[in-house]
């Protein structure tokens, strides 16, 4: 126990703060994320069956050597032989197969702009909660350190007789309760701090901390269906959806012509009783009787209704990103604002008149507790409030697929146009 205690204690020592921004943040994710490198390793696919598929060859080339020994009367011969034989596609199904697989290599490099679209999305919301989560930590930390020289002082005042013991109570459950809060805060601070240190692959000596620039810009009132125009237009997830309705539709072409038969070129050579050269040359056709692609038909028309119903699916998911992001922004936003610029005024200076109006004897201690305790609610609510906005800011530009601080000129000069 003794070890483990002082294992942490000397984690806690060695640990840094280190402050980042959210760019830097967004950039290191990106650049170190394990969903991104699979997504890039995941193009390899295709492109492997595109450089297969390159030759109108559905198999490798055979290659036979035979050798025989001839025993006669009286004497003792070798007969050798061998044989190249290629089967060659002549019903241009290699084109199909080549060019679904090209389709297939656009919808991987889709899927991987369309993973950096996720993670750095992840990566802004994580952000956001560390900042947020700071905030609160030390506004909690102001409200308890006050509420404990508030307990000090009463406890001063009753040994005085100045005050009763009800206003000592309620002095001493507003310290307890404020020192309750900040180590919540304190928690929530560390577990934000966590995330995204494990988001930036930071080794646990180094605590992350925000830079505090958060800003959230407005964006020009615009039609829903103007910016679902714009989602679809650049929307990497719904790309690579079409892509693979292409590349379906191409599979089922080749599959489709798998009741043409194959032609087989033979070339052989040998050597007959050790004096005798033959050569010769051979033409032959695989007769599609049995097996005339069902299967691969049947399983390409099935990958090509999974695909159509994947697009229809991510169409569907595009228009609720942007109509439940655009419709959360508006209203979070408004009550953002309106929190800054009638709640939160009045919240900063009840905190700062309570502690004066004490100190000069203006007030009682309940009356201070209660004042304080509602302008302290006042600030932590509007932090919720800040965060619903500042998420859904990041959600409607992910949900159009634009960097956050171009969102608002992106619209305006996309409305422009139109």
């Amino acid at each position: 126990m003794v070890c483990l205690l002082l294992s942490a204690v000397m984690l806690a020592a060695y640990q840094d703060t280190v402050a980042v921004s959210l760019e830097d943040a967004v950039a290191r994710v990106l650049a170190v994320s394990p969903t991104i490198a699979a997504a890039t390793g995941a193009i390899d696919a295709p492109r492997g069956l595109r450089r297969e598929t390159f030759w109108p060859f559905p198999s490798n080339p055979t290659i036979e050597y035979g050798r025989a020994r001839r025993e006669s009367p009286g004497s003792s011969t070798h007969d050798t032989e061998w044989v190249i034989a290629q089967e060659i596609e002549i019903g241009g199904q290699w084109i199909f197969r080549h060019n679904a697989a090209g389709k297939l290599i656009r919808s991987a490099e889709q899927r991987l702009l369309n993973a950096e679209r996720l993670v750095a999305l992840d990566a802004r919301l994580a952000y956001l909660a560390l900042a947020l989560a700071e905030r609160r930590t030390a506004l909690t930390d102001s409200s308890a350190t006050f509420a404990a020289r508030l307990a000090q002082l009463v406890g001063r005042q009753l040994e005085a007789g100045e005050i009763n013991r009800l206003e000592h109570n309620a002095a001493v459950l507003e310290a307890a309760r404020t020192r309750s809060t900040t180590e919540r805060a304190h928690a929530d601070r560390s577990r934000a701090a966590a995330n995204m240190a494990r988001l930036l692959d930071w080794g646990s000596d180094s605590i992350p901390t925000t830079v505090p620039n958060l800003v959230i810009g407005d964006i020009p009132s615009g039609n829903l269906d103007s910016l679902l125009a714009l989602a679809r237009d650049r929307r990497a997830d719904l790309a690579a959806a079409g892509f693979d309705i292409e590349a379906a539709d191409k599979a089922v072409t080749a599959a489709s012509l798998e009741f043409i038969p194959n032609l087989t070129l033979v070339a052989f050579g040998g050597r007959e009783s050790d004096t005798d050269d033959l050569n010769g040359f051979g033409i032959g056709l695989t007769i599609p009787l049995f097996h005339r692609g069902q299967s691969t038909k049947g399983f390409a028309k099935a990958e090509r209704a999974a695909a159509r119903a994947e697009y229809a699916a991510v169409s569907r998911a595009i228009r609720a990103d942007v109509q439940a992001a655009l419709v959360r922004f508006a209203r979070s936003r408004k009550a953002e604002r309106r929190f800054a610029t009638e709640v939160l005024r009045a919240a900063t200076e009840n905190v700062t008149l309570s502690e004066t109006a004490l100190e000069e004897g203006l007030v009682s201690v309940t009356d201070v507790v209660v004042l304080r305790t509602a302008a302290v609610a006042a600030q932590l609510e509007y932090l919720d409030v800040l965060a619903e906005a500042a998420e859904a800011w990041f959600e409607l530009a992910a949900a159009l697929s634009v960097a956050p601080d171009e969102l608002a000129q992106f619209i305006s000069d996309e409305m422009e146009q139109q």
